[in-house]
């Protein structure tokens, strides 16, 4: 299973270069091009937000599921899912001094059938 992202996808049909999304949600253009491409294994929930106010959509829409092309079926089992969420929250301070969260990653372990 994978779960693509599909910022160049949502980006160009908005009419929005690299440049101006990263001025505007303050990524650097090699960030955003690596996302872009694929070479991130993660984006933080503030990521998400920065990209969809400046692109005007919703989380879902830069999501794309793929399914496996080997043909096994993916099982969790309850508990599998239980101890195999990993949270990890980051904290950093914003220009008013305040501190914020930022990340929150939940990684799963896929146990095939």
């Amino acid at each position: 299973m994978a779960v693509l992202i599909t910022l160049k996808k949502v980006r160009e049909a908005k009419g929005i270069s690299q440049n101006d999304l990263a001025r505007i949600t303050g990524y650097s253009v090699q960030n955003i091009q690596k996302i872009e491409q694929g070479r991130v294994s993660s984006l933080t929930l503030d990521a998400f937000d920065r990209f969809c106010k400046a692109l005007d959509c919703l989380p879902g829409d830069l999501l794309v599921y793929t399914p496996d092309d080997d043909g096994s079926k993916e099982t969790i089992s309850q508990e599998q899912t239980k101890a195999n969420i990993t949270v990890n929250a980051k904290q950093t301070t914003n220009s008013s001094g305040r501190k914020k969260s930022v990340g929150l990653v939940l990684k799963f372990e896929k146990k095939t059938a």
